[in-house]
């Protein structure tokens, strides 16, 4: 992990979940905030293992289900605010459909995160 900041959020959607574990794996994971979006709970696959990472750190894991269309925005920069009140002091890794990603590095930037804290992979099908 390039880490510029001792806070980490980790954002990841559905398979994205891969990489972000990965990434709490690491030993310098430290103050880490994870949010895991997916369509249910049952959509969550790595749940208890994130879980468990997220718990053996001190951190913070939100679980955010649902579907968007139905009017849930999770990414919406308030949305992000309240669930990270210090998000622009953390280092923030996104991984996910190329729409959520989109939709959260907007709402980074009009919640002027600095460029540099910000990493993100955009996974999808062709």
């Amino acid at each position: 992990m390039h880490r510029t900041r001792p806070g980490a959020l980790l954002i990841a959607g559905g398979v994205g979940i891969t990489p972000i574990r990965a990434l709490l794996e690491e030993e310098s994971a430290g103050d880490v905030v994870v949010l895991y979006r997916v369509r249910s709970e049952s959509d969550a696959v790595l749940a208890d293992e994130v879980r468990a990472l997220v718990e053996e750190r001190g951190g913070r894991l939100h679980l955010l289900t649902g579907r968007t269309a139905e009017g849930l925005s999770p990414f919406e920069p308030e949305s992000l605010r309240a669930l990270v009140s210090d998000i622009t002091e953390r280092d923030v890794y996104v991984c996910g459909p190329p729409a959520m990603t989109s939709a959260v590095l907007s709402s980074l930037r009009a919640l002027k995160v600095p460029r540099r804290q910000v990493h993100s992979e955009r996974f999808g099908l062709a």
